[in-house]
């Protein structure tokens, strides 16, 4: 069972865990600025009743790797992940709740970052830059491939952050795409520090025992770009 139909949510269509006592919940609200009282009332409605009428499922909840970084600062969409967070562990054990950085895939408008950052560059645009940001990545596909792994060989009742380990400045983020596109991106760039460290041992562990093909490291992101 799968609930949305975003990009997470298509990409587990045609996965090969079973939906039957699963219930992906791909559905949240996706955008970080957001601060639209509804949208996250929308979702909030939305996850108790997934939660109300599949009390047998397992259920699957994507939400934000800045949440494990207590000393970074925490706007409105932040504080809604966490009260879903706490929402679905007050109705269940039964949960894996999957924290994501920024996520990539296909490059339709989008919004997040990477995909911001594309369509400036692309548009010719002018946009604005940290000096001072990083940002972890993960592209769409190697979340499917990790929950999978994790649904079927771990149990249940873990929040986990999901990301390649490789932490990108944000104009080197700009660069890369300056090179896939063959153009030079027209930015302002801003004196302001933006970034937190993760903690990733325990999924980099769960990979390497597993044996799971994954191509993390520094190349990743212009890698999958280019795919």
């Amino acid at each position: 069972m799968i609930i949305g139909n975003g990009q997470l949510a298509k990409v587990f269509t045609d996965s090969n865990i079973s939906h039957r006592d699963l219930c992906i919940f791909a559905s949240g609200v996706s955008n970080s600025n957001c601060t639209d009282p509804k949208e996250f009332a929308r979702e909030q409605n939305m996850l108790t009743n997934t939660l109300l009428q599949n009390p047998d499922k397992k259920l699957i909840y994507f939400s934000s790797c800045a949440l494990s970084a207590p000393e970074y600062p925490k706007n409105l969409y932040y504080h809604h992940k966490a009260n879903m967070e706490s929402l679905i562990k007050s109705y269940t054990d039964n949960l894996y709740i999957f924290r994501l950085p920024q996520l990539f895939g296909d490059l339709f408008l989008h919004k997040t970052l990477i995909n911001f950052i594309y369509k400036c560059i692309e548009h010719d645009h002018t946009f604005k830059v940290y000096d001072n940001a990083y940002r972890y990545v993960i592209e769409i596909n190697d979340v499917r491939k990790l929950v999978e792994a994790y649904v079927s060989l771990h149990p249940p009742s873990i929040t986990l952050d999901l990301a390649n380990p490789f932490r990108y400045r944000v104009l080197d983020i700009v660069t890369t795409f300056e090179s896939l596109l063959g153009k030079k991106a027209s930015y302002d760039l801003v004196k302001k520090d933006d970034q937190y460290l993760l903690n990733l041992k325990s999924m980099l562990n769960f990979v390497e025992s597993q044996g799971l093909q994954l191509d993390f490291g520094e190349g990743y992101l212009f890698k999958k770009l280019s795919q």
